[in-house]
C-alpha cells in the first residue's frame, strides 16, 4: 500500500524541514544508542547503519580477546544446535588481513583493496577453504557490541549460523583516528 499526499511548495519544503529536525533530535537522545536502518544501498544484504549516541562514542574501544570472542559466537550457535567453532590462527590471520586493510582505508567491505575475497585470504594465510564466509563491523567499541549486531542482521546471522564450518578466526584494528575494524571468518577445509 501506498501512501501519497498533495502538499504545495510552501507547506512542502517546512514539512521537510520538520521532519529533518525531529529526525535530528531523535539521534540526539541517548535512546538512539542502538538506533539501527538498513542500508538500502546494499545488493547483497547483510548491512545495517548504526546511530549512537554521543556518549556511546565517547566510549574507548575494549582490546580483543580472540578467545572469549570464539566463546560469545559458539554460545550463539549452542542456542541453535550448531556445534562449537574451534579458533584457528591461519583464519585469524586473514580476519587481520582484511581489519588492517579496511582500517587502512578507513572503509568497510568483504573486497579487499588488492581485490581478494574473503577465500583468497584464507588460501594466502595456508587455509585451503571449501568454506569461507565473512562478517565485518566497523565503529564498535568490543566484540560483544560487534556480535550483537551481527545476530540482528540477517546476512550476518546467516553467516553465524553456518552448519557446515568447523573453524573461526577473528581479528580487530584500528585506524589513524581510533575506530575500529572487526572480522570474523568463518570457515571448513577441503
Amino acid at each position: 500500500m501506498f501512501l501519497s499526499m498533495r502538499v504545495n511548495r510552501a507547506t512542502g519544503g517546512m514539512l521537510q524541514r520538520s521532519i529533518m529536525i525531529a529526525m535530528l533530535m531523535l539521534l540526539a537522545t541517548p535512546a538512539a544508542a542502538e538506533w539501527r536502518i538498513p542500508c538500502f544501498w546494499s545488493l547483497l544484504g547483510g548491512c545495517s547503519v548504526t546511530f549512537v549516541s554521543p556518549e556511546y562514542a565517547a566510549r574507548p574501544v575494549q582490546p580483543l580477546n580472540p578467545q572469549a570472542a570464539l566463546a560469545e559466537v559458539n554460545a550463539f550457535r549452542a542456542k541453535y544446535g550448531l556445534s562449537p567453532l574451534v579458533l584457528d590462527a591461519r583464519l585469524s590471520r586473514a580476519a587481520a588481513m582484511q581489519s588492517e586493510d579496511q582500517a587502512g582505508r578507513s572503509w568497510i567491505g568483504h573486497y579487499g583493496s588488492d581485490g581478494s575475497n574473503p577465500k583468497d585470504r584464507a588460501a594466502r594465510a595456508g587455509y585451503h577453504s571449501k568454506i569461507a564466509a565473512e562478517n565485518v563491523a566497523s565503529g564498535q567499541k568490543s566484540f560483544s557490541d560487534v556480535l550483537r549486531g551481527w545476530e540482528a542482521s540477517s546476512g550476518h546471522r546467516s553467516n553465524l549460523l553456518l552448519p557446515n564450518v568447523s573453524a573461526a578466526g577473528v581479528a580487530m584494528a584500528k585506524n589513524d583516528s581510533g575506530r575500529a575494524y572487526w572480522t570474523l571468518v568463518l570457515g571448513a577445509e577441503y
